[in-house]
């Protein structure tokens, strides 16, 4: 081998060298610390599997003395008591100052190792697995006597990274990864955390009623309260369950779970917004807020959006572009911008005009301005825009920038500490679709700001039952085109919303129901009970083990498995809502009430009259009224009310007297509201971040009309076409402008006057503009194709042609100009 292979190969090596791992310390050191950390495992997994021996043997012997064991109970007694008899911890437990333990225990086990030792058994069986499962409790082997398994933590992985951090040292837990008794793995080792760096997005499956929705809301609360998340919910079916979210969770099943989770009901600060539009209530909470949006937060394509065009090219988002631009230049009000996108969307010349500074050649430079025009056919994704915005407009949704209702999504995002609720539950009927409309102009919204400010914090929305506005099939769908619009937003978020730092959550019952591009970009799933239908459609994705089938198909009522990174962890116990959920028995209104306070008499049948047999009157909660009980009688359903027992131990300063019910009739009119909110303080369960007392909502004099009218100038030009005898299959020839009409009937005069015409090319030689917009008129809705046919090679005029080039068209003209 030559010098210069040899050099070759020693320079491979060493650049090979330079990317070997090294050791941060000395061999010493580093042996040291690896055996240490050897040690110390062996000792974890040591004590772990001396921890789960002894809950079996607790777990065996209970089983034996119920007559259903597999071995003799005092067999099992003897191996625990020797067990635990060996724990250094055993004599401070047994200890006379040790108070978590009785003192009838201490000494029963004092007793039994008497015997023990001697070699006999004590003399109740019972009573010495009841003393050993009372110590044994006491040294950490367990935590309950009823359910001996342990637990592990599911919690949302911790970040801290420029600009997003966790604000707790340790989050809360979201649920609780099962294990079972006679499992020696180390609780550390088991914990489960759900990435969300990234902004993973996440998807909740199960049955109906099998708690998706709880977790959903649960994770969403966990996100905005301790990792920097806003919340915001935008999808209501119409049952008005997610402004539930503002009161704390009413449902026994949930506080109970909540309670094993050692956390209690809490509701979310939120703030509820309602489209100013529609049949909204005359009073409603206060957290609830109508809103409107100004056009000065609208961009091109959103226009466009709304006006349900997905596909666009530069030319016409330029124009209505400066659409905007000259509209919020000048009068900035929506009827402007209306008249200009119509101006826009007709056929027009565009004009571009540049500067260049260019070098001269005696030294120094100068400035050159140079234009260029071009033609702008008619674009008809600019008048469905003027018309989507002036209906909105007319509907009250979309203002100039100066209304005070303007909804501003920068400020939404920012407030990190409120979550906003989208509600659209009010729009009545011959409104429904809007809603989809409203649902994606928010989530282009959210888009928009978070990716023109960085800073804002991470959002996550809501979204019950995806499948509703992101579905696999449109078959099924009444609101074709504004669904098939929303659907594509919720891709375009799910595929870019994750580097705009914006996480979903959504729920189904069934994964095949929702958009498969939508659900292929959902990393993370929570799944709960499932149908047997469901789990086979999982399983060509997972590859579910017999048992994993098994469990799902039998999960109770909040359990499931979590799948995230490619492995399941289940079975887990998922954290039921701390907030409220919707309930389809319970009106939304009154459940408001019962967590703000207020009585509320809910049906016919409801116990309003409280303690007392006859209360001589009620108190109206809203407007502080008192009603006597014989004039006015008994409170309406639905009503917020309290009676004279609730005012009675309130504390609260009258400056004329004690406040006692009694007196509250003579209180004037700002004392008695003082009064009236602190007896509804009083009488709440849970502490409320919100404002819940129902107020007018401001609606009732914002009612608008829209009326609709047939112009009269159809009218008038179908007399002008029957007049002059205009052909029927070239009408719409009036109804376009003067210079698109000329040019009409310049196509048609060429073919006329010339022979030998065998394509549009040859046609275009002849005419003042270009082939290019000929075309244009050839193959749209301009009925030219109907006054030539080919005959031969040759194009030739069809009858309707002949007819065309034969009318007065000056005199034609100046009666269309009469009608402008």
């Amino acid at each position: 081998m030559s010098t210069d292979d040899d050099d070759q190969t020693q320079t491979q090596l060493a650049r090979y060298d330079e990317i070997q791992a090294r050791d941060s310390t000395n061999i010493e050191t580093a042996l040291g610390n690896l055996q240490r950390k050897g040690l110390e495992k062996s000792k974890r997994r040591s004590q772990a599997e001396h921890e789960a021996l002894i809950r079996n043997l607790i777990t065996e012997a209970r089983r034996s003395l119920a007559g259903d064991g597999d071995y003799h109970a005092d067999d099992l007694l003897l191996a625990l008591h020797w067990l635990i008899k060996r724990d250094p911890d055993l004599s401070e437990v047994l200890s006379p100052v040790y108070e978590d333990l009785d003192d009838q225990t201490k000494t029963r086990f004092h007793s039994h190792d008497r015997a023990r030792s001697n070699g006999r058994s004590p003399p109740s069986a019972e009573q010495e697995l009841q003393a050993l499962t009372k110590i044994a409790k006491q040294l950490g082997y367990l935590n309950s006597i009823v359910d001996t398994s342990r637990y592990a933590p599911v919690r949302f992985a911790p970040i801290d990274e420029p600009g997003a951090r966790t604000t707790v040292d340790e989050p809360t837990p979201v649920g609780r990864l099962r294990i079972a008794k006679d499992s020696a793995v180390d609780l550390e080792d088991r914990v489960v955390e759900i990435p969300h760096q990234s902004c993973d997005h996440i998807g909740a499956i199960a049955l109906p009623r099998r708690g998706k929705d709880s977790t959903l809301v649960s994770l969403g609360k966990n996100l905005q309260s301790e990792h920097g998340y806003s919340y915001i919910s935008i999808m209501d079916d119409g049952r008005m369950e997610t402004p539930m979210i503002g009161i704390p969770n009413d449902e026994k099943v949930i506080q109970d779970n909540l309670e094993r989770m050692g956390q209690d009901p809490d509701a979310m600060a939120t703030d509820v917004f309602v489209p100013s539009m529609g049949e909204v209530p005359d009073l409603l909470p206060s957290n609830f807020e109508l809103f409107t949006i100004g056009i000065d937060t609208l961009t091109p394509h959103l226009i466009l959006r709304l006006a349900g065009v997905t596909k666009s090219d530069e030319t016409v988002e330029a124009r209505i572009k400066k659409a905007l631009d000259v509209t919020l230049e000048n009068s900035g009000s929506v009827s402007e911008l209306v008249s200009r996108l119509q101006v826009y969307a007709r056929e027009m010349e565009a004009t571009i005009e540049w500067t260049e500074i260019e070098e001269k050649q005696s030294g120094g430079h100068s400035t050159e301005t140079y234009r260029a025009h071009y033609q702008m056919d008619a674009e008809s994704a600019l008048e469905k825009a003027a018309q989507r915005v002036a209906q909105l407009a007319a509907e009250g949704l979309i203002t100039s920038p100066a209304a005070a209702t303007n909804i501003d999504m920068n400020a939404i995002i920012a407030d990190q500490e409120r979550a906003a609720v989208l509600c659209c539950n009010f729009l009545g009927s011959g409104l429904e679709p809007l809603k989809y409309v409203i649902m994606d102009l928010w989530l282009r919204l959210i888009y928009k700001a978070r990716d023109e400010n960085p800073r804002l914090p991470r959002v996550c929305i809501e979204i019950r039952e995806l499948k509703n506005i992101a579905p696999s099939k449109m078959a099924d769908v009444r609101y074709k085109s504004d669904i098939k619009t929303l659907r594509q937003t919720i891709f375009f978020l799910t595929t870019q919303g994750g580097s705009r730092r914006i996480l979903l959550l959504g729920s189904t019952q069934k994964w095949n129901d929702v958009y498969k591009p939508v659900r292929s970009n959902i990393a993370i799933k929570f799944l709960l009970q499932l149908g047997e239908d469901e789990i086979d459609t999982l399983d060509k994705t997972h590859h579910f083990s017999w048992e994993q089938q098994r469990q799902l198909s039998e999960f109770d009522i909040g359990w499931g498995m979590i799948i995230s990174e490619g492995k399941p962890d289940y079975p887990v116990e998922l954290r039921g809502a701390p907030c409220g959920l919707g309930l389809g028995d319970r009106h939304w209104r009154d459940r408001y009430g019962v967590a703000w306070g207020a009585r509320v008499r809910e049906h016919d049948r409801d116990a309003w009259r409280g303690d007392e047999d006859d209360p001589e009157w009620w108190v109206n909660v809203v407007d502080c009224r008192v009603h006597d009980f014989d004039d006015y009688g008994t409170p309406e359903i639905g009503q917020w009310f309290l009676l004279p027992e609730d005012l009675e131990d309130v504390d609260v300063s009258i400056s004329d007297g004690a406040p006692v019910a009694g007196r509250f009739l003579e209180t004037p009119g700002e004392k008695r509201r003082e009064w009236v909110d602190a007896a509804l303080e009083a009488r709440r369960d849970h502490e409320i971040p919100n404002d819940l007392l129902l107020q007018p909502s401001g609606h009732e004099g914002k009612q608008r009309t829209v009326t609709l009218s047939v112009d009269d100038v159809e009218s008038n030009i179908g007399d002008i076409a029957e007049d002059h005898a205009v052909p029927e299959p070239i009408h719409s020839w009036l109804e376009a402008d003067t210079r698109k009409r000329e040019r009409l009937i310049e196509a048609i005069t060429v073919l006329a006057e010339h022979d030998e015409l065998t394509t549009i090319a040859d046609v275009a030689d002849h005419l003042s503009y270009s082939g290019s917009t000929l075309r244009n008129y050839w193959s749209s809705d301009d009925d030219l194709e109907e006054c030539w046919i080919k005959k031969g090679k040759e194009y030739v005029l069809s009858p309707v042609g002949e007819q065309a080039v034969d009318l007065d068209w000056e005199l034609i003209t100046e009666k269309l100009e009469e009608l402008e």
